[in-house]
């Protein structure tokens, strides 16, 4: 064995000469000497985490990486690639006061070992706080609120907005009506939705004030007013009250309990909620709020629905860019009606007719590949493909300790989508 003798010590350099080299420019790495073209084509194929962590390397790759056009092209490439995950989340807090979550790739039928997601450390999750509810996921970006034991109809939520790719959270500051008035009840309403206009996102808030019963003879408490709406903008930073309110004809909201995915309203700078109007449960309407204008309006359900039945259900959903409404029985077919042209009532067509499906089968959506989502038999989930006219099971739900009813799956895609609120 060849014994090689130490390295020469290396000689101390120079305090002069150190101060010297650091005012000499940093060179470009090899990468950066490629044209701007040539890199970005590189760069928009590599994960939103992996480009995080690039923004580190220099200004000018920070500021390539950091341009609204890459940022959307980023963006455009994950969905037209579908590179789509489910977001499973459990309502139920754990006893540590962590949110349970699991992503899980849509394209792929089975999870293996799911590992349970964390937020960032920066959420602080207070004491009484031990449920949370999916506000809306577009983007990339996923709203949630959460929520204090006791009930919502007395304590605010905390509302966050959140970047999983980028473990980027916001936590929005207080709004301004609270949720109890004295002798009266708050039901709030939530929502989160892109307005393309302003490429801003935006929360929408407004509340039902209801009196509740002041003697044991009155059993049921009764609607009053919808007060005044507040919108949150991200790029904003800030909650302001408009002038609209929601429409004083309309005296609920459907909220279908069960699991629903959420993620496809509010991308095209609308907000939907199918409502009864009238106060009655045998008119049934969409409401829509327009994110650009922030101003509410109506759109009228197909005539072939019928406005009420007690066996027959309705969803909101989006297929391919439309606004869709689900109508389905359970143990029987579902139908999906389709709005060809946003707004007009005489658009409606019925797109497709499910009716192959045995057992009681819940819609729950659709997917970035056009699948349709539903919840079978036993609370198993399956993924529905039209065009082979296949049914893949999701064994999603199998690990959950909490109930199939607290669940609620997130529609989410890798992105750098992120805005900093103006100075």
């Amino acid at each position: 064995m060849i014994l090689c003798p130490p390295p020469a010590p290396r000689e101390a350099t120079p305090k002069r000469k150190l101060a010297t080299m650091d005012k000499l420019p940093k060179q470009p790495t090899t990468m950066e000497k490629l044209p701007e073209e040539l890199l970005s084509d590189i760069l928009i194929r590599l994960p939103a985490k992996q480009l995080a962590q690039f923004r580190c390397v220099s200004k000018p790759m920070n500021a390539l990486l950091s341009q609204p056009s890459f940022i959307k092209s980023h963006l455009h490439r994950s969905i037209h690639n579908n590179d789509e995950m489910f977001m499973v989340f459990y309502s139920e807090l754990c006893l540590d006061g962590e949110i349970p979550i699991i992503a899980h790739p849509s394209h792929s039928p089975v999870i293996e070992n799911p590992n349970f997601i964390n937020l960032p450390a920066s959420l602080t999750i207070p004491p009484g706080y031990t449920h949370s509810s999916i506000l809306g996921s577009l983007n990339g970006l996923i709203c949630f609120a959460l929520w204090p034991s006791d009930t919502v109809f007395v304590r605010d939520p905390i509302i966050c907005i959140w970047n999983p790719s980028l473990n980027a959270l916001r936590i929005l500051p207080p709004y301004t009506i609270p949720a109890s008035l004295g002798f009266e009840g708050i039901d709030l309403h939530i929502r989160f939705g892109y307005d393309p206009e302003t490429d801003d996102y935006k929360v929408v808030k407004f509340s039902r004030l209801f009196q509740r019963p002041v003697t044991a003879f009155e059993s049921l408490s009764y609607f009053k007013e919808w007060l005044q709406v507040e919108v949150y903008s991200m790029r904003k930073g800030s909650w302001k009250l408009i002038n609209d309110r929601f429409p004083s004809h309309v005296g609920w909201i459907s909220d279908v309990a069960g699991p629903s995915i959420i993620g496809s309203d509010g991308h095209d700078g609308h907000i939907h909620w199918l409502c009864g109007l009238n106060g009655k449960i045998t008119k049934h309407a969409i409401v829509a709020f327009d994110l650009a204008t922030e101003t509410f309006g109506e759109i009228p359900l197909p005539d072939s629905i019928p406005q009420y039945n007690k066996d027959r259900t309705k969803l909101l959903g989006h297929l391919s860019g439309n606004l869709c409404v689900m109508s389905y029985m359970e143990d029987g077919d579902i139908e999906v009606w389709l709005m060809n042209e946003y707004g007009v009532a005489e658009s409606w067509v019925k797109h497709h007719v499910f009716s192959q499906f045995s057992g009681n089968i819940v819609p729950l959506g659709f997917i970035l590949n056009k699948e349709f989502l539903l919840q079978g038999d036993k609370n198993r989930l399956a993924l529905y493909d039209q065009i082979a006219a296949k049914v893949k099971s999701l064994e999603v739900i199998a690990t959950s300790r909490f109930g199939f009813d607290r669940v609620k799956i997130v529609s989410y895609v890798d992105s750098l989508v992120w805005i900093a609120p103006a100075n």
